[in-house]
């Protein structure tokens, strides 16, 4: 049977070129890496290498094999640091990536439900933009995430969450402010803080905002986080769309908010990495998140996707 260990050894033994090299990258002797490429080759039935005048030369199996061999080891590599992630962790902890706006907004409310279930549980939280919460979820470094919605994506299981309403943030005393909405046209002319452009989950923010009314407000200033827009309206800068969660926090700071009329709503979901099943301490986790976002008192502007 063909053991992880022997195809390390196979694996730096073709980049090191020497049986010396390969032995220290592996920190073990050099009778060790021979004995792991002699047992390789008896289990695979075949010579990966030639040995001539002291040194190995790979056969034209050995080169066939390696790309196989590459194209499979990043599985097994992924296994391993998986394995020593959680290895290193502490146990029945809880590892949780959200986005920075979610983590001060409505992650304490979820937090204040899940210790009332599992009040001893250790919670680490991932602090990251979205497109980081995919590849978190996808590498196992955490259990479970809160973010907007993405498109499907292999090896995470994604449930709706919540739907709210977008927002205009106005610095306090503009003249828009007056008004009870603002619409796509009344921001045609107006200094909007943006998006950046190649940041994978904000593209075409603007033509989802402003294209269906035919409305190209000028940006001066784009960013990829949503307090940044927020701080950047409360400084004067212009005005920007924005979700609702931070909305109390920056009205204290300057900052007035008024519905946005457009089509697009923001949506968010609760993501787990694919496995088939979940702990007792994670479905605790989905139960105090579900019973958050259907409390009205709690989530006065949103709408829960899915029931308690």
């Amino acid at each position: 049977m063909i053991r992880f260990r022997q195809i390390e050894a196979f694996r730096c033994l073709m980049s090191c070129g020497t049986t010396v090299a390969a032995a220290r990258r592996m920190h073990i002797t050099q009778p060790a890496i021979s004995r792991l490429i002699a047992d390789l080759e008896d289990d695979l039935g075949f010579r990966l290498f030639n040995r001539a005048k002291g040194r190995l030369e790979p056969t034209t199996a050995a080169i066939r094999f390696q790309r196989a061999v590459e194209e499979n080891f990043l599985g097994l590599e992924r296994l391993r640091q998986a394995a020593e992630t959680i290895r290193a962790e502490e146990n029945e902890g809880l590892a949780i990536a959200c986005m920075p706006v979610l983590s001060t907004s409505l992650l304490p409310q979820i937090l204040n439900e899940f210790f009332k279930l599992r009040p001893d549980v250790p919670v680490r939280i991932d602090t990251v933009g979205n497109a980081e919460v995919t590849v978190k979820l996808q590498d196992l470094k955490v259990d479970v995430a809160i973010s907007l919605a993405f498109p499907a994506i292999a090896g995470i299981e994604v449930e709706p969450l919540l739907e709210a309403d977008v927002l205009c943030a106005l610095p306090a005393g503009h003249p828009l402010a007056e008004r009870d909405f603002i619409t796509p046209q009344d921001l045609a002319n107006e200094t909007v803080i943006g998006w950046m452009p190649n940041y994978p989950l904000s593209q075409n923010q603007e033509q989802k905002y402003f294209g269906h009314a035919g409305v190209y407000p000028r940006y001066n200033i784009r960013t990829h986080t949503s307090h940044t827009r927020y701080a950047m309206v409360a400084n004067g800068f212009g005005v920007s769309i924005v979700e609702p969660f931070a909305s109390d926090f920056w009205e204290t700071q300057g900052v007035v908010t008024r519905p946005f009329l457009t089509p697009a709503k923001h949506e968010y979901v609760i993501a787990y990495p694919s496995s088939g099943s979940r702990s007792a301490i994670l479905q605790d986790f989905r139960l105090a998140t579900l019973r958050v976002v259907n409390d009205p008192a709690l989530v006065p502007w949103g709408r829960a996707l899915t029931q308690e």
